[in-house]
């Protein structure tokens, strides 16, 4: 590299301290270096944009993010919290352990950790706080659970992964299964632990009838989970197919069934679809290109031969690279660190004979860990307003929750089978 290839790069670094978008910081760098020293024409720059965005399975991104946004907004979110209140409220640590289920059951309908924080901070912490928890344990109980939502599938991150680096999208989503649902039974048996410790008291236990007369209503719900994901593991769509599936049946069952959904309604969700996809699209852009500079240059596969040098069983290799992406947890947001930092490692998870699937859930794992972690800790900032409570108060009650799901990445990286069970299972 000549001088100016390491401005070009002191620029990538210097917006990014001072907090430019980040499409826009690892954009403009990367096209001077490529117009500059790759000798690439700004048509096959453009032809690049075109690419990376018409890649069939970052297809099924804006479609999975339209059917979350209209089955969360079809008035079917009530029954669903109704049904899970009455099916485990009345036990001590009742009203934690439904926040869990219903996270992990939210994840495989938005996909979005933080659609799953809105909905949980808006339905939950309030019954909670009624019931008589306190709202810093529900905050920061809800802010651990919405994180369920990015790795339980359809997860946009894993889509953006599995899209920008060749990895099966729907091995991806067979691998975030085990590691979500271990880590979501870990989390209720901590909260049902917390809750007997601290004299949290259940709700009153539901009649049988109130109980399937509440499953009847949220039924619909339920349905389109099994429907999306299973059409994709038996193999009668594919998952950008399913995305589609997913849209028209949330349209379906919000304007027949919930007759939530109006024509205003569904302007907002196609807005708000259109703004976060929008972003995620531009966000991806900038990291190709910055990823193919990284890779002119040669780095991932630098990185690949210090890695392999240090003689790493697969196992130590995954160890380091957690406890590498947690402390960047600490710093980074979690979409640069998936489109940026996790394809740096990927020739050293190949040398390694490593499965994608599984490096790939596990990373995006972690990435959504450092989401809840400060200073960055961008989930946090939006709890605070939704929860009513105190970021301090909220990241109190955040560490043992924590700690459960780096316990679930410890053993999942111990124990690979947990993730990759399933996917062995559909391959």
């Amino acid at each position: 590299m000549d001088f100016f290839d390491y401005m070009a790069i002191t620029t990538i670094v210097i917006l990014f301290l001072i907090g430019t978008p980040l499409a826009v910081t690892f954009s403009i760098g990367s096209i001077a270096i490529m117009i500059h020293t790759m000798d690439l024409p700004i048509a096959n720059i453009a032809q690049i944009f075109f690419t990376t965005m018409s890649s069939y399975p970052m297809l099924a991104m804006p479609f999975f993010i339209l059917a979350g946004n209209l089955i969360l907004a079809g008035g079917g979110m009530g029954h669903l919290r109704d049904f899970m209140s009455r099916l485990v409220g009345h036990l001590p640590g009742g009203m934690a352990v439904a926040i869990c289920i219903f996270a992990a059951f939210l994840g495989s309908i938005s996909g979005s950790a933080t659609a799953c924080l809105a909905i949980i901070g808006t339905i939950f912490v309030p019954m909670m706080v009624d019931t008589g928890y306190s709202r810093a344990f529900a905050s920061g109980l809800a802010v651990t659970s919405a994180g369920l939502g990015a790795v339980i599938p359809p997860s946009v991150f894993m889509i953006v992964f599995g899209a920008s680096n060749r990895v099966s999208v729907s091995d991806l989503f067979a691998a975030g299964v085990g590691p979500g649902l271990l880590a979501a039974f870990l989390m209720c048996l901590l909260a049902v632990r917390i809750s007997i410790k601290r004299g949290y008291k259940g709700e009153v236990k539901a009649s049988f009838a109130l109980r399937f007369d509440a499953f009847k209503k949220a039924f619909p719900i339920i349905l389109m989970p099994l429907i999306v994901l299973g059409g994709i593991y038996s193999g009668v769509f594919s998952p950008t197919q399913a995305a589609s599936v997913a849209c028209f049946y949330s349209l379906f069952v919000g304007i027949f069934i919930y007759r939530g959904i109006n024509w205003p309604v569904f302007m907002n969700a196609l807005v708000e679809t259109v703004r976060l996809s929008s972003m995620i699209y531009f966000l991806v852009i900038g990291g190709d290109l910055f990823g193919r500079v990284l890779g002119y240059v040669g780095l991932p596969q630098l990185i690949s031969e210090w890695v392999l040098s240090f003689n790493f069983t697969p196992m130590a290799f995954l160890f380091a690279v957690q406890a590498l992406l947690l402390v960047m947890g600490f710093f980074f947001s979690s979409f640069p660190m998936v489109v940026i930092v996790l394809p740096l490692f990927l020739p050293s998870v190949i040398e390694l004979g490593i499965d994608p699937a599984l490096y790939g859930a596990l990373a995006v794992f972690c990435s959504i860990i450092g989401e809840v972690t400060p200073p960055m800790g961008p989930q946090l900032w939006i709890a605070a307003p939704i929860c009513k409570e105190k970021i301090g108060n909220i990241m109190r009650e955040s560490w043992a929750f924590l700690g459960v799901q780096v316990f679930t990445l410890i053993l999942v990286t111990i124990f690979p089978s947990i993730s990759l069970f399933l996917v062995h299972l559909l391959r």
